[in-house]
């Protein structure tokens, strides 16, 4: 019902953000009656009227048509949290799909389906079928704040192409095959490049974030830091790295662990970020009366378009099911991504990690790490990347 509640206050920003082309769209696939917010319903109300009437539909002219302090302070931050309409289509289906179901639940006889049919007929849009030339000259000139973002690791960017906005990377593995370690990696990598980062951990606290990369940096086992063990060599590195390096790298951090994707998209909106990062899929918040499958799903879909709406890359790490290890080969798969089969199909590029040693220590090294770009639509699938992995620095680096 909340994600419902987010879609419907989506639409509702559109409306009155938009301009007329598309306020004319919203009117012509949507009514009051579709909305379970009577707040929004009202307000949709007196748009309608404004438009039909010939007056500009904004957010003063309908504030004048409200006496409530309450539904003028909601109007405004309507208006303030309009990002874009690019996406109005999925969010329009989702309050249709919503208003149909409840109706039809409702119903008691024949007459009654057959005047549902025919209402859903009406708002059968007709204007996503484009031309197959619409706007082909866009294709030749670049974007003027494209930023094409490489990881800065030559054998792993060959595999994996470059990241750019509204790309949605998913980046999976076992439990313990280092996913956070290489995560912190490709931050750091990006960070000395200048390419801003915005970082949110759903999982570990500030401290640990900050310990596992200075380690990773000066080769100072991680695990010394907790419990103080450092020799004076190493205690030097530190507190140097903190104080000089640390400092310059633009990497901002949140820690808020029940935190929805549409904070994470109030706060990129906002932010000067070049790429975002996840840490993991399945801890944002949201939904959470609906089954695993569902809530895992609108998730991965909000996380796209969002992605989309800001126009950044979102590289967001999730977990494998266990199925795997009931497997000879335990090399990912993209069957193997736990909770959702709706990830791969939002993904732009599905990537695992993994660390051959961890089941065969008999054939492979310890310091073996393979980084697998399983699916991309933009470069070609299946390739790995054969990586070093150091444990107890943290460190990942390329074998040669």
């Amino acid at each position: 019902m909340q994600l419902l509640s987010d879609y419907e206050q989506e639409v509702m920003s559109m409306l009155i953000a938009s301009k007329k082309d598309m306020q004319e769209v919203l009117f012509s696939e949507l009514n009051s009656r579709m909305f379970t917010n009577r707040l929004y319903a009202k307000f949709f109300d007196i748009a309608e009227n404004l438009f039909k009437s010939g007056h500009e539909v904004n957010v003063f002219n309908i504030e004048e048509k409200l006496s409530n302090n309450y539904e003028k302070k909601t109007i405004l931050l309507l208006q303030e949290n309009f990002i874009t309409n690019i996406n109005y289509k999925f969010y329009v289906n989702k309050i249709h799909d919503a208003y149909f179901d409840r109706i039809t639940k409702n119903a008691s006889y024949f007459n009654d389906i057959e005047k549902i049919q025919r209402e859903k007929e009406k708002y059968t849009d007709t204007s996503i079928l484009l031309d197959i030339a619409y706007n082909a000259d866009q294709l030749l000139v670049k974007k003027e704040n494209a930023k094409t973002i490489k990881t800065g690791y030559p054998s792993i960017d060959a595999r994996l192409g470059c990241m750019l906005g509204g790309d949605l990377i998913i980046f999976a593995g076992a439990t313990g095959m280092g996913k956070t370690c290489m995560m912190i990696n490709l931050i750091v990598n990006l960070a000395k490049q200048g390419i801003k980062v915005d970082l949110f951990s759903l999982e570990m606290t500030l401290p640990q974030i900050q310990n596992r990369l200075i380690c990773s940096q000066t080769k100072v086992d991680a695990s010394k830091q907790r419990s103080f063990s450092f020799n004076p060599y190493e205690k030097n590195l530190y507190e140097n790295y903190i104080n000089g390096m640390l400092t310059s790298l633009p990497i901002k951090i949140s820690t808020k662990y029940d935190i929805t994707v549409k904070e994470i998209k109030k706060l990129e909106k906002k932010s000067s970020s070049d790429i975002v990062f996840i840490d993991y899929l399945s801890l944002i918040s949201g939904g959470n009366t609906r089954s695993t499958y569902e809530r895992v799903s609108d998730i991965s879909r909000e996380l796209k378009l969002t992605a989309m709406e800001v126009n950044k890359p979102f590289f967001v790490l999730h977990q494998l099911n266990r199925a795997y290890a009931d497997r000879q080969d335990k090399t990912p798969r993209l069957s193997d991504l736990r909770d959702s089969g709706k990830i791969e199909q939002d993904a732009d590029t599905v990537c695992f990690i993994h660390r051959p040693a961890y089941f065969e220590p008999e054939k492979y090294k310890e310091y073996d790490l393979q980084f697998i770009v399983a699916k991309s639509r933009h470069t070609e699938s299946n390739k790995t990347a054969h990586l070093h992995y150091d444990g107890s620095t943290q460190n990942i680096r390329e074998r040669y």
